[in-house]
């Protein structure tokens, strides 16, 4: 019976997102020190520091009070994630802050060698102005002891020695603590390209964050994207692709074989309309605009991946089966046509509408964020 074959598949295909979902799980616990731009979470006050900035002058983590800032560990003699970080933030943040009042505020991991002049000289390379964006040296100790104590940061100094190229061997986490106007850490941003790899949506989805939450504190957010029609397009073609392949399916069992025919033709060109404005989306609209986040938590956001990923992984293997289908028809082989079939079509009703329920989930029934 279908019932039975689309029973077995849910549970083959929750079984499928179970086997993932651990580790989605670990990288939803890491995200969680990313809360979106109007989350009120908070992580604890950022410890005191007294150190100087590229024109010689004191700053203290009380001068900071009253805007929001983003802490960048970095050094000058760095070849590595520094530079592009610089850059990147450069265009994508700095600007963006420009009369918001918030600051960026980068700490030298090599304070021996960064001293106020070479500070200065290195922000004069990126054409930035050091009162807006301040670059921070001072003791070792001290600011070893704040980076990894105050900011929360990975870093080992290695060798205290410079190599072959004159650079030392520092590494240091690229994660940025975003603090707010009271000195509040209101959570740690990932937009390094040595750590995320070069896709320019992820490295984009991850500026993004930073400055909506940084905008947010300084009570300014960003306007909202205009959100695309692709996926409820997407949802419409899903559900619309279920009723064909259930009207197709009573069809042949009543034995009206050319009502069957055009049904299952027609759920096959409506499934391939979604498969093309899936791609147009995922690989244009949402390479701009980022992924949508699901903002469940807890069981609601497990069960929301297993569905997830059963339906992504089931649509993968249902697509060459269809296809098949299709060729034993145009073949006229039926037996081998009507074996293949009982195993595809209980797959292509549950990666039909998964589609809309996942659709309904992320955008209609989403949770407002934490």
């Amino acid at each position: 019976m279908l019932w039975a074959r689309l029973a077995r598949t849910i549970m083959a295909g929750a079984l499928a997102g179970v086997l993932f979902v651990a580790v989605l799980q670990d990288g939803a616990g890491a995200m969680q020190l990313s809360p979106a731009g109007d989350s009120p979470e908070r992580f604890g006050s950022i410890e005191s520091f007294d150190f100087t900035d590229a024109r010689g002058k004191r700053v203290t983590n009380q001068d900071l009070l009253g805007s929001p800032w983003v802490a960048i560990p970095f050094f000058v003699r760095c070849s590595g994630p520094c530079p592009s970080l610089t850059t990147d933030l450069r265009s994508r943040v700095y600007e963006e802050l420009q009369g918001t009042g918030a600051k960026l505020v980068s700490f030298s991991v090599d304070p021996s060698y960064d001293t106020p002049e070479a500070l200065a000289e290195y922000a004069a390379r990126f054409d930035i102005d050091t009162e807006n964006w301040l670059f921070l040296t001072g003791s070792e100790e001290a600011m070893e002891r704040f980076i990894r104590g105050g900011l929360k940061v990975p870093l080992d100094r290695g060798s205290q020695a410079a190599n072959l190229t004159g650079e030392p061997e520092i590494t240091h986490g690229t994660r940025l603590p975003v603090v707010d106007a009271e000195g509040q850490i209101a959570g740690w941003y990932q937009a390094a390209r040595a750590i995320l790899g070069t896709d320019p949506a992820v490295v984009d989805a991850g500026f993004d964050l930073l400055l909506e939450r940084v905008l947010h504190l300084a009570e300014k957010p960003q306007v909202a994207v205009k959100t695309s029609p692709l996926p409820l397009l997407n949802a419409v073609l899903n559900g619309t692709a279920f009723l064909l392949l259930l009207a197709g399916w009573q069809a042949i069992r009543a034995g009206n074989k050319e009502r069957h025919i055009f049904l299952m033709r027609t759920a096959f060109l409506v499934s391939a309309a979604f498969l093309t404005s899936y791609l147009i989306y995922h690989l244009g609209v949402q390479r701009n605009q980022g992924p949508r986040p699901f903002n469940g938590q807890g069981w609601a956001k497990t069960a929301y991946y297993v569905l997830l990923i059963s339906h992504v992984l089931l649509a993968i293997i249902n697509l060459p089966m269809v296809l098949r289908v299709l060729v034993l028809a145009k073949r006229e082989d039926w037996e081998a046509h009507k074996r293949l079939a009982r195993k595809t079509l209980p797959i292509w009703l549950y990666v039909s509408i998964t589609g809309v329920i996942v659709y309904l989930l992320l955008y209609p029934l989403n949770p407002p964020p934490i």
